[in-house]
């Protein structure tokens, strides 16, 4: 198939970002138009914690018929110069954020934004289930990545941010005291640092379970809520 034919989705993790998505979904439609991409809103539910990554397999289980790579994308990211387009390997595209001074905040940074063809994210096993409330769940995918050999591509995508009131921290304040965080941050070092670990084979897409509650479409995305 031409890559020019290839149909991609942005699949956006979401729960309690009205504000946000008024604003991320006209602007989108705006900016979408040399590539044939659609966009899936996942909506987690009111009760547990927010899962990220979990709402990211889940686009992608729900979708994965239809679409030949997946952008998992934060609603609160505005492109002003990014590639939409397809990629052969997994591909971060979120690398200049403004609010960073357009610079990457570290160097092997994978989350806010995020390109994966469909048998990368297959061979990975998608994302971990397993990290709830705030971090880590962006580094366990790159680590997949690198555990299975895949090249990882960049691309130096420029994004406005747009403020919300449960915001990342910023550089000196206070990260571990997000729901989750030393969890996180203890179960990524864990992987990381033992080179034999391939517990993700077993962890991921394979074990994904979830309930669609409702399927809303709109113009300019269709949005699904889930039970996680």
């Amino acid at each position: 198939m031409d890559e020019a034919n290839f149909k991609g989705l942005i699949v956006v993790p979401f729960r309690d970002r009205e504000e946000n998505l008024a604003v991320f979904a006209p602007y989108l439609e705006e900016y979408l138009t040399s590539v044939d991409v659609k966009v899936l809103i996942v909506n987690q539910e009111e009760g547990a914690y927010f899962n990220r990554a979990k709402l990211c397999n889940i686009g992608f289980d729900f979708s994965k018929d239809n679409f030949d790579y997946f952008i998992f994308h934060d609603v609160d990211l505005l492109p002003l110069e990014v590639d939409y387009s397809y990629a052969d390997k997994p591909t971060h595209l979120a690398r200049r954020l403004d609010y960073l001074g357009y610079k990457p905040c570290y160097a092997d940074n994978f989350g806010g934004v995020t390109l994966f063809d469909k048998e990368s994210f297959v061979k990975v096993n998608g994302f971990s289930n397993e990290y709830w409330g705030w971090g880590g769940e962006d580094d366990d995918l790159r680590m997949r990545c690198v555990r299975e050999g895949l090249t990882l591509g960049y691309r130096p995508g420029m994004f406005k941010s747009i403020p919300h009131p449960e915001s990342t921290p910023a550089p000196g304040e206070a990260v571990n005291s997000h729901p989750h965080y030393q969890q996180n941050n203890t179960k990524f070092w864990t992987f990381a640092r033992n080179p034999q670990d391939h517990y993700y084979r077993n962890e991921g897409l394979t074990t994904l379970k979830y309930e669609v509650l409702q399927v809303e479409k709109t113009p300019r995305y269709t949005k699904i809520t889930v039970s996680v």
